[in-house]
């Protein structure tokens, strides 16, 4: 039993076993080597991971808060957070299907399944299991989808010489641990649209009660009135964020403990810089701009 449980927690904190040894790598002059190692997928097969870290459900846990059935039960503790790029097409289903369940779960109309060739999915999974998704369009000519509600709106915008992207189709899994995803997810997103490609700001239409989440959160502006939007039967209003705010948001909070008094804010669960310079480049490794 003792040994089992050891066995199990060295496991939890990614120690080598000793019945199933592992080399070490030579040191190398990086500073950042070790968090390279950290993110490194270790078991992934597709070839479209971008972050690999622990299972979501241990992240917060002690081993004092830990109890014994749950440790022992090995389908607790295999597997590990990923965020990926859809690139094939299971994928794309995969995400499609969250989507579908979570827009019906809301009364909405389900958006054209069609994939778009300037939309870029990324799908976070923990345990094996998909909990979240969104979708980044990039403005190549043929237009955004907000562009058919907020076409004056975002057309302004492009008229300041700013760089406009936009997140859509965004569903997180109500049983996962839903602020982690969502920060990963729009992290990993920002850092294809802003670094990689040059992108300044993005556009998200959302539903008129999402409208403060997403300012505080996120650092979201109303640039376009409540209009229907008749894609998904449900009332929408246009947000858009600067890149740049995004960017000062995580470097002052991802991955830091809140002030004293303070809320946990979603900035809080973003990769701390380590981390993010390892997605960044594993990002660059797997999709080239367009």
């Amino acid at each position: 039993m003792k040994a089992s449980i050891t066995k199990i927690v060295r496991k939890l904190r990614s120690e080598p076993i000793a019945a199933e040894p592992v080399r070490r790598k030579k040191k190398t002059s990086h500073s950042d080597s070790k968090s390279v190692d950290r993110i490194r997928v270790k078991t992934d097969i597709t070839g479209q991971t971008v972050f690999d870290d622990r299972p979501l459900r241990f992240r917060s846990l002690t081993l004092a808060e830990a109890d014994v059935p749950s440790l022992e039960d090995a389908s607790m503790i295999e597997g590990a957070f990923k965020i990926r790029v859809a690139k094939r097409t299971g994928a794309r289903r995969d995400a499609w299907s969250l989507v579908e369940r979570r827009y019906t779960g809301r009364g909405y109309t389900i958006p054209g399944r069609k994939a778009k060739t300037n939309v870029f999915t990324f799908i976070a999974y923990d345990e094996g299991q998909i909990v979240g998704t969104v979708g980044l369009g990039v403005d190549t000519g043929k237009g955004l989808s907000a562009d058919e509600l907020y076409r004056p709106e975002i057309d302004a915008l492009r008229a300041k010489g700013w760089r406009i992207c936009e997140f859509t189709r965004l569903a997180v899994d109500r049983t996962a641990a839903s602020k982690p995803v969502l920060a990963g997810l729009f992290q990993t997103a920002y850092l294809y649209a802003a670094v990689i490609c040059g992108y300044s700001h993005a556009v998200i239409e959302v539903n008129p009660r999402h409208v403060a989440f997403y300012g505080s959160a996120l650092k979201f502006e109303a640039v376009g009135p409540e209009r229907a939007n008749h894609r998904v039967n449900a009332p929408a209003v246009l947000l858009c964020a600067s890149f740049a705010a995004i960017a000062q948001g995580l470097a002052k909070h991802a991955g830091k403990p809140p002030a004293p008094g303070t809320r946990r804010a979603l900035f809080h669960y973003g990769f701390p810089p380590d981390e993010e310079q390892g997605v960044l480049r594993r990002l660059r490794e797997l999709v080239a701009p367009r």
